[in-house]
């Protein structure tokens, strides 16, 4: 095993060196394969909060989403979608980065249009290796459109868990404050 490597795994992951030795072993020595298998290790491992110096790493929120990292200049998500999964269109009010690494999300963007009733603008497809780019003003609601769950990290410019958001009912044409109980109420299982 390169020790080159391991330190090079545990210096951009934080993970320890064993567990850096075991990911790259069984990844036999691919080093994007060991960032996945510790980021997969560090998702199950519900409950598992470190505080670092400034800012809080590694809060599990469910089995699809866990806070990695945030502080009041960055927040970083895991987030993972099932197949046939919608999340109704949302805010962030900040700019935002979705790089997927694992199947396809298709990201529906909206504007206000007349009377505030949302109105779609473009969707864009996002696969395993691409990045999408979101404005801090900009609208958009999320699909799963893999066979497979699509897994992407979501890096955001600002503490997103402590801003205030919005999620559209397209439904009812209404505007909701972004909470977990809206969140889940609104966001669809197509399967």
């Amino acid at each position: 095993m390169d020790i080159k490597l391991v330190k090079k795994l545990r210096e951009e992951t934080g993970a320890g060196m064993l567990d850096c030795k075991k990911a790259l072993e069984e990844a036999n020595g691919k080093y994007e394969n060991a960032q996945k298998i510790l980021l997969e290790q560090s998702t199950k491992n519900q409950g598992n909060t470190r505080v670092a110096s400034k800012g809080l790493c590694s809060v599990v929120i469910n089995q699809n989403e866990a806070i990695l990292f945030e502080d009041d200049q960055i927040s970083i998500w895991y987030c993972r979608f099932q197949p046939g999964t919608s999340v109704p269109p949302h805010n962030h009010n900040m700019s935002a980065f979705i790089g997927v690494f694992h199947g396809t999300e298709r990201n529906d963007m909206y504007e206000h249009g007349d009377e505030d009733i949302l109105k779609p603008l473009k969707s864009t497809d996002i696969h395993a290796g691409e990045v999408l780019s979101i404005a801090p003003d900009a609208i958009h609601g999320v699909t799963c459109t893999s066979a497979k769950p699509s897994e992407a990290i979501h890096v955001y410019l600002g503490a997103l868990s402590r801003v205030d958001r919005d999620l559209y009912d397209m439904e009812h044409g209404t505007v909701l404050a972004f909470t977990d109980e809206n969140h889940s109420q609104l966001t669809q299982d197509k399967n």
